[in-house]
């Protein structure tokens, strides 16, 4: 519970903030208020949101969303933008080859073994250790050249 109160108390700050970006006129005064009207206390000379209860939080940020702020709850179900913005038509498992191939291209950059430490850039490597052409994703590799490669990334990062 205290974890929602929490998440709500979060809401409520990004509320405020959009509300201060968006609506014409609001201020710092306007939320003071909206903050009072829910029924928050005044705590060194200020309406504060920590002083609301569950329900409170609930009233304040119904407040926000009749003022339009785009409130947009997160529904497990439904699929999530992937990191570039694109809708992901389903989430996939990474085969555990895969991870460990990236897991070690990751640490070979870190040591500063490989100038880029991107998925294009351990394809590229890949293909020219597979002696042909540079796969266009890592599911066209088969179980025994990704293990290959594993073996060849961990043997490359334990020299010195």
């Amino acid at each position: 519970m205290a974890d929602l109160v929490k998440h709500y108390r979060t809401l409520v700050g990004i509320a405020k903030t959009w509300a201060l970006k968006t609506l014409p006129g609001w201020s710092d005064e306007s939320h003071q208020d909206l903050i009072r009207r829910a029924g928050g206390k005044r705590v060194d000379g200020r309406y504060s949101a920590t002083t609301l209860t569950l329900s409170q939080l609930h009233i304040a940020l119904a407040d926000y969303e009749a003022r339009g702020w785009p409130r947009k709850p997160y529904f497990a179900d439904k699929p999530k933008a992937g990191g570039r913005g694109r809708q992901m038509a389903e989430r996939r498992e990474v085969p555990p080859q895969v991870a460990q191939l990236l897991r070690l291209w990751g640490l070979l950059a870190k040591a500063g073994k490989v100038q880029d430490g991107g998925r294009a850039a351990l394809l590229a490597w890949c293909g020219r250790q597979m002696g042909g052409e540079t796969p266009p994703n890592f599911d066209a590799l088969a179980v025994a050249e990704r293990m290959q490669l594993i073996e060849a990334l961990k043997a490359w990062l334990a020299r010195e």
